[in-house]
């Protein structure tokens, strides 16, 4: 019983030492200290001190290292944070910028192409306009040819004159009509592009 006493009595010294040190902190499996601190208990106790003085100055210094390494750690994780903020935050950036430049690019090229959409409507209202005149210029014309040929013979070199006038009349509406075509499929070309740039911009 004595002995047991004795023994329960080194382990609580023993644990209380470990405990002072903060062995568990940086010593995983304390039995080879465990050991050699038992042993010099029992065969030499003078040299015990010492001992137990050199774990305090190995622990202490472990313990300092282990404090460093958790501070090294700390600090990389912050800078790994950091970095990673930052690459976000530039990664952002770079989307935003090409996002205004597409919208940029595709507001100006929507303008050109309605600014050109609407120059030619304007001269396609020019040209409708030209083309009322003269088939209003030929009907009058044709009207006074028909009167003249039923009238009297002295009238005939003008009647004549008025004929050629009458032709030259016909080849400028059939030109002007053939513009006016072009204008027209033009315009309808330039209004679905700007339709689709519409689209583009809208998505």
């Amino acid at each position: 019983k004595e002995t047991m006493g004795d023994d329960d009595d080194e382990e609580f010294q023993f644990s209380n030492l470990m405990n002072r040190l903060g062995v568990k902190k940086v010593l995983d499996d304390e039995s080879d200290v465990k050991q050699l601190w038992f042993q010099l208990r029992k065969d030499e106790p003078h040299l015990l001190s010492s001992f137990e003085a050199f774990l305090v100055r190995i622990f202490s210094q472990l313990q300092e290292a282990d404090n460093e390494k958790n501070e090294l750690e700390c600090a990389l994780k912050k800078k790994i944070a950091a970095y990673d903020e930052e690459i976000k935050h530039l990664y952002e950036e770079m989307e935003q910028q090409i996002k205004e430049e597409k919208e940029q690019f595709l507001l100006k090229d929507t303008e050109r192409f309605q600014s050109y959409s609407q120059d030619l409507k304007c001269k396609l209202l020019s040209k409708e306009q030209e083309l009322e005149q003269l088939v209003q210029k030929q009907k009058r014309l044709e009207q006074q040819c028909t009167e003249l040929l039923s009238g009297k013979e002295e009238t005939k070199a003008e009647n004549t004159k008025l004929k050629l006038t009458n032709k030259e009349l016909l080849r400028d509406l059939e030109r002007t009509s053939h513009e006016l075509c072009q204008a027209q499929q033009q315009l309808q070309v330039l209004q679905e592009e700007a339709s689709k740039l519409q689209e583009e911009k809208e998505m």
